[in-house]
């Protein structure tokens, strides 16, 4: 509204300025010749145009914002919270030279809130930065002062003094929604959950603990969906789990599931919904803090979600904690259909989509071992690489390259050879089959989508070849590896070469031709000299034909195309 008048107010003053400018010019008109007049008018100023407030910039948008900031608000906080510190240290040097009672140092308390908090309402037109802080600051002294009576002075019971510490807390709660003030809700925000714990017995009554944050949980999720509020949310997350843990540490192997779980599933469902909800509306703008959020409270879900299933469902899980990942995915694939996208949005939603990834995987390294786990990856990461192209998801595409990379060679960590394995007709080899097939798919099914895609196609070949190397170290006596090395060149080499040139695709031709091309070079320089006479015949014999296959197949190509 301010800046509004201003605007009106500075093209006013320039429509006059403008004005008696030419009231001026044609009174010296008057009173002099034509001449002089010409010679008047030329001296004059320029005329100077009207300049428009829009196309001015503020202080808060030019390059020092970080100062105003700094000034207008941080300041402002650091000044209330040094006057809380100076109290604090006044007050226990009060008690200490007993220059108070016990009852006046409650009543003083008390009284000292009450300026405090006229002050903040009076000056919240005017002060905008400054009264939140301070009426924060006076309902932290009548919070402090209450609780002092009960803990120092037993001037109350337990039950008495924790409803006068709620209701002083959602006093501030309404205050904060009323003036949508995220500092205000902030100090109530610490009340409500320091309550409990400033109470406390010892009796380890965690069934109304969660109940309780669960229920102020969800007054929060009542209230953050209207407001933009950004640091809050975060730090109510952080402290819902803070509690927790505290409390878990020495508790959770003897209380019963159902309320712990309870409170992290509800806590976990109200911060996505939430959180994706406010993305929605928020998203054109600084959505720093809401990914932020949406990440801490899927990686904290799950840690929590880890450590309550371990103990009480071991067995289940990584089938229990696949479900957590599959809500997150729901709400996620929800707040996508939810929203018209443009290239901007489906960027943020394709680094959302990443933050369940490094968690799926952590599932299935958890739950499985050894050739099945590397199998389960190497599909894992396929099914990832399809469900990226086929929603156009190129940072999760991307990301599923180091997943590729793991799973690929995790088979390495167990190439021994075991009792009764028969080469090429084990759980290894199909791994190798498997993984050169899902490269060789992936690439077919993404390369319209993405130029990465030949990582799949240039890896998919090799690959197989390593796979088949590795059965014939481990599978064969050392005299006859060589020459098995050499078959296996020609073999696929010549497969790969007549595939080529029949579809003519160039990357299998290439793939063919260094195949051949290193059986090549591995006959003349190294076979021939180490080989025995036998296996020399014989490597010999089977290039000598692939050679002469390939050149035929190179001249025929050639009187087609000419």
């Amino acid at each position: 509204m301010e800046e509004k008048e201003k605007k009106e107010i500075l093209s006013k003053i320039q429509s006059m300025e403008k004005e008696l400018f030419f009231l001026k010019e044609k009174v010296l008109s008057f009173g002099e010749s034509k001449a002089t007049s010409s010679s008047v008018t030329l001296g004059l100023p320029k005329q100077t145009p009207v300049i428009e407030e829009k196309d001015t910039v503020s202080l808060e948008e030019g390059p020092n914002w970080f100062i105003q900031w700094i000034g207008q608000n941080l300041f402002v906080k650091l000044g209330v919270f040094s006057l809380i510190l100076a109290s604090v240290w006044f007050f226990y040097l009060a008690i200490e030279e007993y220059w108070i009672n016990e009852s006046v140092r409650i009543w003083i308390g008390i009284i000292s809130s009450l300026p405090i908090l006229w002050y903040g309402h009076k000056t919240k037109e005017t002060r905008p930065y400054l009264s939140p802080s301070l009426l924060g600051l006076g309902i932290a002294v009548l919070f402090s002062a209450y609780y002092s009576g009960y803990v120092w002075y037993d001037l109350y019971g337990t039950e008495t003094c924790f409803v006068g510490l709620i209701l002083l807390s959602l006093t501030a709660v309404g205050l904060s929604y009323s003036e949508k003030s995220e500092v205000l809700f902030g100090f109530a925000s610490l009340g409500v959950f320091l309550a409990p714990i400033l109470v406390s017995t010892g009796q380890n009554s965690y069934p109304f603990l969660f109940t309780y944050l669960l229920i102020w949980n969800a007054l929060f999720f009542w209230i953050r969906k209207e407001m933009p509020w950004k640091a809050v949310p975060l730090i109510i997350l952080l402290a819902n789990h803070l509690i927790f843990a505290a409390w878990a540490d020495g508790n959770l192997n003897e209380a019963k599931v159902f309320f712990p779980l309870v409170f992290q599933i509800g806590v976990y469902l109200l911060f996505l919904i939430r959180e994706f909800q406010i993305l929605k509306n928020t998203i054109e703008e600084n959505p720093i803090l809401t990914l932020v959020s949406i990440g801490f409270t899927l990686g904290l879900g799950f840690l929590q979600a880890f450590w309550i299933f371990g103990i009480f469902y071991p067995t289940l899980k990584p089938f229990l904690l696949t479900l957590v990942l599959i809500v997150f995915y729901a709400i996620y694939q929800r707040s996508i259909e939810d929203n018209s996208l443009t290239t901007n949005k489906k960027k943020l939603y394709d680094i959302i989509g990443l933050f369940g990834l490094p968690l799926i995987i952590s599932v299935i390294v958890m739950g499985l071992t050894g050739k099945t786990l590397a199998f389960s990856l190497i599909s894992f990461a396929f099914v990832v690489t399809m469900a990226a192209t086929y929603s156009k998801q190129l940072y999760m595409y991307l990301a599923t390259f180091p997943v590729w990379f793991f799973a690929l060679f995790y088979i390495f960590a167990f190439t021994y050879r075991s009792f009764n394995e028969i080469p090429f007709l084990n759980g290894r080899f199909f791994i190798f089959f498997t993984g050169s097939l899902y490269l060789l798919l992936s690439y077919f099914y993404s390369r319209k989508f993405s130029p990465f895609s030949k990582f799949f196609l240039y890896s998919a070949y090799p690959y197989f070849l390593l796979g088949n190397f590795v059965e014939i170290y481990l599978g064969f006596a050392p005299e006859k590896r060589l020459f098995l090395y050499s078959i296996s060149l020609i073999f696929y080499g010549l497969i790969t070469l007549v595939f080529g040139f029949q579809k003519q695709i160039q990357s299998l031709k290439v793939a063919g031709f260094v195949s051949l091309a290193l059986v090549v070079a591995k006959f003349y320089l190294y076979d021939f000299w180490n080989l025995s006479l036998g296996y020399r015949i014989l490597a010999g014999l089977f290039l000598g034909i692939t050679l002469i296959v390939t050149g035929t197949f190179y001249n025929r190509i050639k009187k087609e195309t000419t």
